[in-house]
């Protein structure tokens, strides 16, 4: 499994998915502000929180300060 980010967009989350980015070859990244309808992609991973990291199955909450049903609600 590509490890993948998701996020909303945010300025925040933007300068955070380009550091990761830069450290994390083969990292994806997923701008839910973007595609909102990966978000039902996301939270069948269990992400509740963005942005979030998923890595081999497991969720890992990076700085978060949205929830995901905030975006999911504009799907």
């Amino acid at each position: 499994m590509t490890p993948t980010l998701y996020h909303d967009g945010c300025n925040v989350c933007l300068d955070i998915a380009r550091v990761l980015q830069a450290c994390t070859p083969g990292l994806a990244i997923i701008d839910l502000g973007l595609d909102p309808d990966a978000a039902f992609d996301a939270m069948a991973f269990g992400v509740r929180d963005l942005p979030c990291l998923v890595v081999d199955g497991r969720v890992l909450p990076v700085a978060p300060h949205s929830r995901i049903d905030d975006v999911a609600a504009h799907a």
